[in-house]
């Protein structure tokens, strides 16, 4: 069966040589991407304006690019850091870049990986979606009899893990979860080796603690397992998340938090919450407002928000209203609400998410 078109043996070794192993999990950003009206602004953390264009979505900036949309016809192009057009606005569908290449869709056709030169590499003709590189394995996903179907490929573009899989997430701590034809989930190496049995009604990937949350099959209980599939502690709750070396954890509708054993320093008393940021201070959720709290429970930043999300490089999105600004972390605004939206792009990497921009869809009449 095949798979895919093939770029030359030549340019894939150039290909393989020239990738960076760079995160999509970012820890700063120089520029932040807001909207108002109809411009979207790339602002300093002092609200100072870098440049401005007219993009209806705009991504933070990877491998020295940023992912920009079209206002006009919703077509996908990058920009570098000072607003130019690196590759023109052509694409129905495009990610970051990541490990120096991006997946792009042309109107049309299937999708597409080029490198940070935007040299085409190869062609996944017959995918009808596709994700980001993550140690240096992409997943895809085909259209099957019984549906959608998932595998993954290596940097050079084999299919090296089939698309046998009702789900995936990506390579993370040299695993990645996958949900088997019945329904259950486990991990697989980058051969495709199975090496955490699929036994789990839920998994998420490995945290760079190395780490990961999974629900028991059998007991539904929430359990924290290492990268040898070994139980590192079981808790009962209504939802587990892993928050770097704590956890949120739900327990009859509310929010708290319990360290890396299981033993819970928060109680569940908030209405929501988001993760702890940087610096070390979360959004709460209490009687329709959001605040900040440390780890040690107490209020840092009094709940006086519609909504508010983890400080990330010194900053916190919040919600005044129907208006957006950012705030340091005594509560003063740095950034004064007046934006109609922030980025979603930032938002997913301060809510530990990544990037915001890592799958697209295939255009192609026969395989999306």
């Amino acid at each position: 069966m095949k798979y895919f078109h093939f770029i030359p043996a030549a340019c894939i070794f150039l290909f393989c040589q020239c990738g960076g192993q760079d995160s999509h999990f970012l820890s700063d950003t120089k520029y932040i991407p807001v909207f108002s009206e109809d411009s979207c602004q790339y602002i300093d953390h002092g609200d100072n304006l870098h440049f401005t264009g007219a993009y209806s979505d705009a991504s933070l900036f990877y491998d020295n690019m940023a992912l920009i949309c079209n206002q006009s016809d919703k077509k996908w192009g990058y920009i570098d850091d000072s607003g130019e057009l690196q590759y023109p606005a052509v694409y129905t569908r495009a990610t970051i870049f990541n490990e120096n290449r991006a997946w792009v869709v042309r109107p049309d056709e299937a999708p597409c990986a080029i490198d940070t030169k935007g040299r085409l590499q190869l062609t996944l003709t017959r995918a009808s979606k596709v994700m980001i590189f993550c140690e240096g394995m992409a997943a895809f996903a085909q259209k099957e009899k019984k549906g959608e179907r998932w595998g993954f490929i290596d940097k050079s573009g084999t299919p090296v893990i089939k698309p046998l899989y009702k789900d995936v997430k990506p390579f993370s701590s040299g695993l990645a979860a996958v949900k088997n034809e019945q329904n259950l989930w486990g991990y697989i190496d980058s051969k495709g080796i199975e090496r955490i049995p699929a036994q789990f009604s839920s998994a998420e990937s490995f945290s760079k603690e190395r780490h990961a949350v999974v629900r028991s099959a059998k007991s539904g209980l929430f359990q924290v397992i290492d990268t040898k599939g070994d139980t590192l502690w079981t808790i009962e709750c209504d939802a587990l998340i892993s928050d770097g070396n704590t956890f949120r954890i739900k327990k009859d509708k509310k929010w708290g938090w319990c360290d890396n054993k299981g033993n819970i320093f928060i109680e569940p008393r908030f209405e929501d919450s988001e993760s702890f940021g940087n610096p070390d201070l979360a959004p709460v959720k209490i009687r329709g407002k959001w605040g900040y709290i440390n780890r040690k429970d107490e209020w840092k930043i009094k709940r006086q928000f519609s909504k508010a999300f983890p400080f990330f490089d010194g900053l916190a999105v919040v919600q005044t209203g129907t208006v957006y600004g950012l705030i340091d972390p005594d509560g003063h605004f740095q950034i004064n609400p007046q934006y109609d939206r922030i980025s979603e792009d930032y938002i997913h990497q301060s809510i530990r998410k990544g990037s915001a921009f890592t799958l697209v869809e295939s255009d192609h009449a026969r395989y999306k």
